[in-house]
């Protein structure tokens, strides 16, 4: 466990660290945040999401488990949804993406390098299964969010916003580059490799400097509500789940640890582009990463 705090898991989380004191220091500002942040909602994170799955042996990834993972995540997506939009009155869109921030995990640009680092490159094949689970959550939720929580119900508008997404592209395209890898060139692969390989620190270096503005005088009991359904229901269900669905090894470890993971920055990027509050989203995020750096050294 102290092996493992120690490398990769504090290095990995002192990137985010550096963020959050140089936005406090004054040295970088919200805006330059912003522009790290379209860098990689629009080249690093989709190149990545792509390299994982296009250089993943599809064949050996454990659906049953993917299936498992991805019914906790509709479970927890929907809990807290109804709690915060029928128990805390919060807005359509902002419950939307409460939801989103307790099921998604901050699996690529925090626990997918904590797991490679630990259990080497294979640990990166259940991956790719979930990040294909959850480019359909992630998808759903723009088209939710840009539906209903506008206040202006248009699916014509939504599609089209849609369209504009790379998320919408990139698993698709690496599903296709695996499974048709002779017409893909080397060079989309050293592109994609390359460039995503910037996701993970950049995104980190980002949202600390995004969550460096959030007040955190006041959680509030959504907040906790949301956190302790991530970090705690999240996996234990997941958990539950395995003793139905049989699994070893990587297959059952690697899922388990994104489950118990902290919460995805999407929903935030999400609500920064729809002008959704998202303060409690941020306040999530930043609780649940500095308490999921010591449950992943534990679970690891």
């Amino acid at each position: 466990m102290l092996n493992a705090f120690a490398d990769p898991i504090i290095p990995i989380f002192a990137v985010l660290v550096l963020g959050y004191v140089l936005a406090r220091s004054g040295a970088m500002e919200i805006a330059q945040a912003s522009a790290i942040n379209r860098f990689v909602f629009y080249l690093a994170a989709p190149a990545l999401v792509f390299s994982v799955i296009a250089s993943a042996p599809t064949s050996g990834i454990d659906w049953a488990v993917v299936r498992l993972y991805f019914a906790c995540e509709v479970i927890v997506y929907t809990i807290i949804f109804c709690v915060a939009r029928f128990g805390f009155s919060r807005p359509l869109g902002e419950a939307i993406l409460l939801g989103m921030a307790a099921g998604f995990s901050n699996h690529i640009f925090f626990v997918l390098p904590i797991s490679t680092e630990l259990y080497g490159p294979d640990a990166a094949l259940p991956f790719s299964g979930i990040v294909i689970g959850d480019a359909i959550i992630f998808c759903s939720t723009v088209f939710l969010v840009e539906l209903f929580g506008t206040g202006a119900a248009n699916p014509a508008r939504a599609l089209r916003s849609l369209s504009r997404n790379p998320f919408v592209y990139a698993p698709v395209l690496g599903v296709a580059a695996w499974n048709l890898p002779n017409l893909v060139p080397s060079g989309i692969h050293t592109f994609t490799h390359f460039a995503g390989a910037a996701a993970a620190p950049t995104s980190l270096f980002a949202l600390g400097i995004v969550l460096a503005a959030a007040p955190l005088n006041r959680l509030g009991t959504m907040m906790w509500i949301l956190v302790g359904t991530k970090l705690a229901l999240q996996p234990t269900l997941f958990k539950l789940g395995q003793q139905v669905v049989t699994s070893e090894g990587l297959s059952a470890l690697i899922p388990f640890l994104i489950a118990a993971g902290p919460c995805g920055a999407m929903p935030f990027v999400i609500a920064t582009q729809y002008n959704v509050q998202s303060e409690t989203i941020a306040k999530a995020i930043l609780i649940s990463t500095l308490l999921s750096v010591l449950s992943l050294a534990v679970l690891t």
